[in-house]
């Protein structure tokens, strides 16, 4: 059990870091593996720095990348610790 200041620094670290909160509490459903773990990879990370340091973005990508679950995640990360955003 962690106590009340560490919980309190994991909110934080969670509220400013997108990429550490999908990789730590988030898990996705994958059709033969049942529910998993959502690790991200590097250029998924990229594209999550990107969607923070740019209000807009247009990917050009192929299919199988699991780009639609990160945006996704992103969502579920900005709709968790951001109270005036709209989706």
């Amino acid at each position: 059990m962690k106590s009340r200041s560490q919980q309190i620094q994991e909110i934080v670290k969670s509220g400013k870091d997108p990429v550490y909160f999908m990789n730590q509490y988030l898990k996705i459903q994958h059709p033969l593996k049942g529910l998993i773990p959502f690790n991200t990879y590097n250029f998924q990370d990229d594209c999550v720095d990107d969607f923070n340091d740019h209000r807009f973005n247009i990917i050009l990508k192929s299919r199988q990348l699991g780009i639609s679950t990160l945006v996704a995640a992103y969502a579920v990360w900005q709709a968790s610790f951001y109270k005036e955003k709209t989706y």
